[in-house]
């Protein structure tokens, strides 16, 4: 990643509009790296239903979450920025996103992909960039016009028809209802970190943001799951289940938290979060492939009514391409 990834920029209005068309975040040709992070976060779904039949849940999320708080805090200490730069005012507000948000976040997240599937999952937790918006709008970050409504009411409208018309449906746990509630409370908790962490990191950089939330929410994650990662049987993973622990801690973890947030440092939250409905399309593939999971009819309409809600809801305004947040 290049050396300025986790510094704000300070470069003009215009030239900052200029680097979002040419980057795809709000132009016509994708972000590749924004693309890979999508790929990486669909796949996270089904490494992480594979690991759970061996490894107990909450193990497999403190396991997860400290190797990649490590990670973080090296590359901060590799960069000489893990105790330079800081200020009183940001320990709170660090805390409070570590804790309240990330710790509380992925709880949710682990504790309900347990007990519902792969791909309904990813479905449920795509509506986090309607709940971006709405956030964005209710601060004044943007404004969301009729097209975006229409787009989060119709967005909104197929997530239910994911949840109710599950029923039937092949390799899809009877808890289903109660993990999709459970992803729909992550994706909330996603995308407020996503709104908070924001100006954040246009301060102090999405490297120091990201690795001391993750910091603070360690105090969260791992009395949740500590003990189960001490008595799991680490020994017991094959070399699938290696390769799916690098995809998890790796790929869709320090890599992927890291690209995703940096990206939002230069640039709208909303206008990042677009490529996150190309998470689920990855998620429905791969589980299908890998795992046999058969989403029903209703769900399928669902999905294809989650993913048209959203491209109107995050849709651009008129006028081109807006410079960085204000």
């Amino acid at each position: 990643m290049p050396d300025n990834t986790d510094r704000p920029t300070d470069a003009p209005a215009g030239d900052a509009a200029r680097r979002d068309v040419v980057s795809g975040i709000c132009g016509p040709v994708l972000d590749p790296i924004l693309l890979s992070v999508a790929i990486f976060w669909g796949g996270n779904f089904v490494a992480y239903k594979y690991l759970m039949d061996a490894i107990p849940p909450r193990g497999l999320l403190a396991a997860r979450f400290i190797s990649i708080t490590l990670i973080l805090l090296i590359a901060l200490e590799f960069r000489g920025r893990l105790r330079s730069g800081n200020s009183r005012g940001m320990w709170l507000r660090l805390f409070l996103a570590g804790v309240l948000i990330m710790g509380v976040q992925q709880v949710l997240f682990v504790s309900g992909l347990d007990l519902t599937a792969a791909g309904e999952g990813s479905l449920i937790f795509t509506t986090a960039p309607i709940f971006t918006a709405l956030m964005s709008a209710a601060i004044g970050q943007e404004r969301i016009t009729p097209a975006n409504w229409l787009g989060i009411t119709g967005a909104m409208a197929g997530t239910a028809l994911v949840i109710l018309g599950g029923a039937g449906a092949t390799h899809v746990p009877e808890t289903r209802i109660a993990g999709d509630l459970l992803m729909l409370a992550s994706s909330l908790g996603y995308a407020l970190f996503m709104v908070v962490s924001k100006p954040l990191m246009e301060r102090y950089g999405a490297l120091k943001v990201v690795g001391f939330a993750y910091l603070f929410g360690i105090l969260v994650v791992v009395p949740f799951g500590g003990r189960q990662m001490i008595a799991a049987d680490w020994t017991a993973l094959g070399p699938a289940g290696w390769f799916s622990m690098f995809w998890l801690v790796i790929l869709a973890g320090a890599y992927g938290f890291l690209a995703w947030y940096w990206r939002i440092s230069k640039t709208t939250a909303s206008r990042v979060a677009v490529y996150q409905y190309i998470v689920p399309v990855v998620a429905l593939v791969t589980a299908a492939i890998l795992l046999g999971e058969r989403p029903t009819i209703p769900q399928i309409a669902g999905a294809t009514l989650v993913l048209a809600g959203l491209y109107f809801a995050r849709r651009p305004q008129p006028g081109g391409c807006p410079a960085s947040s204000p």
